[in-house]
């Protein structure tokens, strides 16, 4: 008899259904999550106005009626449909196909505990009786297969909140047993078993809610006899489990501990300095501050202080003989590789993977997304042009001459520089991110991630002294650019005293080792990659002598840019090679953008001829670029890569190129439901992930890389026999990277640094 029902709140805070008659049928509580903040009994079919009456909607719509009550709730918002479930799950549990032969044979021989058999069995025993926790872990649990199987949808992960929040709270639950979440692959062959889930498609996935005493080798077997959850078919066997045990980090880790004290000594330094420089900011009169921030103990007390170095990442004023395109250059290319990153990252979770795939084969989606990586190939030209150029005009000063001293601290002042802040994200990366969120995909994505942690807690230092690209590289996998850039730069500084004092030896030597590179990739490629089947990504496209031609390339462009102090005459003659320049760039450019995308079924992208040029060729053309906007023949795009709001961006494109991964992946771990793909829903996407990630790079900036450089001209006064004075001059960025900003000065008289001197992300 189906009958009105009201709500009544006990002591302990949940609700229970109550006829209106007053009598208490069995108690079936609703969640704790989901308790309306009433004392009073309410009739459900009053008038519900405001805030109570959609919260009783909500309530509704999660709750299960019990069959012995047979209540129902009739409103114009919510359909009494939901009054079936109950009863259906009851049914579906009494009905569903349980080899029992195979479960008590796993039983007797061992394979399950007794406390998981005695667990599962009383599970299913009380969702045949429609008590509310046994509902909640059916109701939970993904159902057979879902819709849109044909268009990639190979997941019904369930409800991870139900089974961890709301069946654990309802107060019918044992105390003894505990839900948790799983999430279990299915395959139709054994064969399946050996493939990698998280590389694979090949799987379908179903989340379960199972009681917490059984392991995942028993969620395993039980759901192959059909005693745990529901099997999608019946012919399936699954392959991975991998559940989520929140016990597992309960408490902290001694690496957590550590991490988190170093994180609050950092947030004491900035606060006491900040407070340091706003008392005296305050307190004194400018004339009279003087002595309390030029002095050495002045500069070290102001050198962690967010508010000083806040306003020198923001200063938007660019000095007289900076490159200024070299800023815009600089952020484009740094979302670029995030979007990249945005579509890359293996999304499991994406329940339309047909139109994610077809869209992936357009050509205008290949021609952004798919050439991403040559970005970094921007970076490392970037990089040996600002080291070129400002190594020259220091040589330059000191009349020609370089000695192993000043070589020692032009290694340890860019070693300085990038160092402190990589380490502190490799820490938190390492240490914090197991503990930084939960959801369905935290269990399966934890492996995935616990590889990189367990592999950051053996090779960390590899990343420390920058040879990650070569070892340990499944530690801060992107951090391999790193590395090369400073392999390069370490081992190349010599070609850039030859090609001071011996331009035309040095330019042939730099020739020489361009088309050595270019040698090296084609044939490693051939023999490592299409021969022996290694993995690109781990092997040519990493090292620093396979990828060391576009640096080449910025080195020579440097030094074009020195020896012609960035004039060219301005005559019919200049003026025609300057459009056929544009021409030849534009042509290199487009060749490396479309033509692996023009001839599919030729397979250019797997050639060794195309692997040995293609980087070269899109050096090439953005080298035009630079080159033409800093002789003034660049015209609206120099204006467009000039423009002054690129350079607060700029000065964050180093943190945010090492923070993005951890926030993409980490967002991409909690998120609780399949994702349903568009290419709209990707640009917002990315345009987020780019807010968080240069936001989480200025905090990270603040934290590491603007106090450590600063620090850095207090520790090293005299290199290359000069004072480093409070305001710096440009050359300090002599030797930063590509991603970190460089003032590039005039000669002599030099303008003063903007604050932020050559820290920031690479931009003369």
């Amino acid at each position: 008899m189906n009958e009105t029902i009201k709500f009544k709140r006990n002591a302990g805070r949940s609700l229970f259904w109550v006829p209106q008659s007053g009598e208490w049928p069995e108690k079936t509580p609703l969640p704790k999550a989901h308790i309306v903040r009433r004392t009073d009994c309410t009739r459900a079919d009053s008038e519900m106005k405001g805030t109570a009456g959609l919260m009783l909607l909500a309530v509704l719509s999660l709750c299960g009626c019990p069959q012995t009550t047979a209540a129902s709730v009739h409103t114009d918002d919510f359909p009494a449909i939901v009054d079936d479930f109950p009863g259906y799950f009851a049914e579906l549990e009494k009905n569903k196909p349980i080899n029992w032969t195979s479960t008590l044979n796993l039983l007797s021989t061992g394979q399950i505990s007794q406390a998981c058999y005695s667990h599962t069995y009383i599970v299913h025993n009380d969702t045949t009786l429609a008590k509310s926790y046994a509902q909640f872990m059916l109701d939970s649990t993904g159902k057979l297969t879902p819709s849109g199987v044909f268009e990639g949808n190979w997941l019904d992960i369930g409800n991870y909140k139900e089974c961890t929040e709301d069946a654990n709270n309802a107060v019918d639950r044992p105390e003894d047993i505990q839900a948790m979440y799983c999430l279990v692959s299915w395959a139709k062959t054994p064969e399946a078993a050996e493939l990698n889930l998280y590389d694979s498609d090949a799987n379908f996935r179903q989340g379960v809610c199972v009681p917490k005493s059984c392991s995942e080798s028993e969620v395993q077997d039980l759901t192959e006899t059909g005693f745990l959850g529901v099997k999608p078919m019946p012919s399936w066997l699954p392959v991975n489990v991998y559940c989520q045990r929140e016990e597992t980090y309960a408490t902290y880790s001694t690496g957590a501990i550590v991490a988190l004290t170093v994180i609050a000594i950092i947030l004491c330094v900035l606060a006491v300095s900040t407070s340091y420089e706003l008392f005296i900011t305050i307190r004194f009169p400018e004339e009279e501050r003087k002595p309390f921030t030029t002095s050495r103990v002045g500069r070290f007390c102001l050198s962690c202080s967010v508010y000083s170095n806040t306003k020198k990442v923001f200063n938007t004023y660019q000095h007289p003989g900076q490159l200024p395109a070299l800023h815009g250059i600089r952020v484009i290319s740094a979302l670029w590789i995030i979007y990249g990153h945005v579509y890359g990252f293996p999304p499991i979770d994406t329940a339309n993977k047909v139109e994610k795939t077809e869209d992936g084969k357009q050509w205008w989606f290949l021609i952004i997304r798919g050439n991403y990586d040559m970005a970094v190939d921007t970076f490392l030209l970037l990089s040996g042009l600002l080291v070129t150029y400002l190594f020259m005009k220091q040589m330059k000063k000191t009349g020609g001459q370089f000695t192993w001293r000043d070589y020692g601290l032009h290694v340890l002042h860019r070693y300085f520089r990038l160092t402190p802040v990589l380490a502190l994200l490799i820490m938190i990366f390492t240490c914090l991110i197991a503990y930084m969120g939960s959801g369905p995909w935290w269990a399966i994505r934890d492996n995935f991630t616990m590889d990189f942690v367990q592999n950051c807690e053996k090779y960390w230092w590899a990343n420390l002294l920058y040879i990650n690209n070569f070892v340990g590289q499944r530690c801060f996998t992107h951090g391999w650019y790193l590395g090369a850039d400073m392999q390069l730069y370490v081992t190349l500084t010599g070609l850039l005293v030859v090609l001071y004092r011996y331009p035309k030896v040095g330019v042939a030597v730099a020739c020489f080792l361009i088309g050595s590179s270019w040698l090296l990739n084609g044939i490693l490629y051939h023999f490592l990659v299409n021969v022996n089947g290694e993995s690109y990504s781990y092997t040519t496209y990493r090292w620093s002598f396979t990828r060391m031609a576009p640096y080449l390339i910025g080195i020579l462009l440097g030094y074009l840019l020195f020896r012609t102090n960035r004039k060219v005459p301005d005559t019919p003659n200049t003026r025609g090679l300057m459009l056929l320049g544009w021409i030849v760039g534009t042509t290199c450019a487009l060749v490396a953008f479309f033509t692996p995308f023009g001839a599919p079924e030729a397979n250019l992208l797997g050639h060794p001829a195309w692997k040995a040029f293609e980087r070269s060729l899109f050096a090439a053309g953005v080298a035009w670029v630079v080159y033409a906007c800093c002789v003034g023949y660049g015209g609206i795009i120099t204006e467009f890569l000039s423009w002054s709001g690129w350079l607060p961006l700029s000065r964050l494109t180093y943190t945010a190129y090492i923070i993005h991964p951890m926030i993409i992946q980490a967002y991409y771990m909690a998120y609780r439901g399949p994702r349903l793909y568009s290419s709209l829903t990707w640009w917002f996407m990315f345009v987020s992930f780019s807010f968080m990630s240069l936001l989480c790079g200025f905090a990270a900036s603040m934290m590491a890389e603007a106090p450590f450089l600063e620090l850095e001209k207090i520790l090293l006064p005299n290199r290359r026999g000069r004072e480093a004075k409070p305001e710096t001059t440009a050359e300090d960025g002599h030797d930063s990277m590509a991603m970190k900003a460089v003032e590039c000065d005039p000669d002599p008289p030099l303008p003063p640094h903007d604050g932020k001197g050559t820290s920031g992300p690479n931009g003369c």
